[in-house]
């Protein structure tokens, strides 16, 4: 198990469009909320709002009604649908028309809560934590007229909360004092304990970008980002934002960029718009004196005269993610297969690569076109 050490920063760290869902006339203002989600196709963000969804394309300015569909709780969008939890049961929804899909009501469920999602050559995959049983569940969502799900693990031990997926790995954070990040293999349903106490109580919600996790925590009132150590891997916690305004921060979610999240404040019924750390310097160069990237049939070789984190994330057409993948390096050559990165590296059109220095270098960052 990995150890864990906290700290507290001073200050503030700094397509294709598609038609917009009809939206009522009438001015909404959210009221009890659960869960925010990014909605990367039309670049806005939509809320849970008690048995109703809204949306907001200028951050939480003004809100309008998502069309018929409800969620009380966890809400994902994987490509051009929305799940959502709505009083134990998964609801699919097209995000354009807002139309319903189709709806799953897992046998035995006493609060569905959180979800995360992944996309991959196998098809599309929800987590959906069931946090009063204690156990988690996989669902197959690549038919959303047809969902079908499993009992990925029975009893995590803890009560689980909030769900992200990363590369295969379900990273879920858990209600309690001083509680545990674990890690559970989507395939296998292994269960790791990644951070052994967070130093957080009653942990809500959890996302990920560019090698960190975001979590939201209710005890203390916090915003926490938790990077690897450079030297031995253990997971660090600094603390974003504390305190007002946020009031029981719940669910939150990330934009495509990483440089955007949004949290549901369900003690006040706001949403929190906040920002991620500058990710400048960028490097608008496929390659340059000091780092490089050149891939062949084999896989991708990097190089670079500092150390720092390598990610890599795949997406189609439409800018849907379709995996990712993240690894340490020090300066010099390394080499990636593509085999290591995952079946979806060779599935993506768009391979977007980054290098995270540490010592405060800075990022450096290109998107580049595949050949298929």
């Amino acid at each position: 198990m990995n150890s864990f050490s906290f700290k507290v920063l001073t200050g503030a760290i700094c397509s294709c469009a598609l038609v917009m869902v009809p939206l009522t006339l009438e001015a909404q203002t959210p009221s009890a909320v659960e869960a925010a989600e990014y909605e990367p196709n039309s670049d806005r963000w939509l809320v849970s709002n008690g048995n109703s969804i809204l949306v907001t394309d200028d951050l939480g300015a003004t809100w309008s009604v998502f069309g018929t569909g409800g969620a009380t709780h966890g809400m994902e969008v994987l490509g051009s649908t929305l799940f959502a939890i709505q009083n134990n049961v998964i609801r699919a929804y097209d995000v354009v028309s807002g139309e319903l899909l189709g709806s799953l009501s897992p046998n035995g469920a006493t609060f569905l809560n959180g979800m995360g999602s992944e996309s991959n050559v196998d098809g599309d995959i929800l987590v959906v934590s069931d946090f009063s049983a204690g156990r988690l569940l996989k669902v197959d969502v690549s038919d959303p007229a047809n969902m079908t799900y499993s009992t990925l693990v029975a009893n995590t031990g803890t009560t689980p909360n909030g769900v992200t997926l990363v590369n295969g790995q379900a990273y879920v954070v858990n209600w309690g004092g001083n509680s545990d990040i674990l890690k559970v293999d989507v395939q296998t349903g292994a269960v790791e304990t990644v951070v052994n106490g967070s130093g957080l109580g009653n942990c809500d919600g959890i996302d990920y970008v560019d090698g960190t996790f975001v979590v939201s925590s209710w005890t203390p009132q916090r915003i926490t980002l938790f990077t690897p150590d450079p030297v031995d891997g253990s997971w660090v916690g600094s603390a974003l934002v504390q305190g007002s305004p946020l009031s029981n921060p719940a669910d939150l979610s990330i934009n495509t960029t990483g440089d955007t999240y949004a949290v549901a404040c369900s003690g006040n019924n706001t949403v929190y718009f906040g920002t991620l750390m500058d990710l400048s310097p960028v490097v608008d160069s496929p390659s340059s004196p000091d780092i490089q990237i050149q891939w062949n049939d084999s896989g991708v070789m990097t190089q670079q005269d500092m150390p720092g984190t390598w990610t890599v994330r795949g997406f189609d057409l439409s800018g849907r993610l379709l995996g990712s993948k993240s690894w340490f390096e020090p300066p010099g050559s390394s080499v990636a297969t593509w085999e290591q990165l995952g079946a979806w590296s060779r599935h993506s059109n768009f391979l977007e690569f980054s290098l995270e220095g540490i010592d405060g270098r800075g990022v450096w960052r290109q998107t580049l076109k595949t050949a298929h």
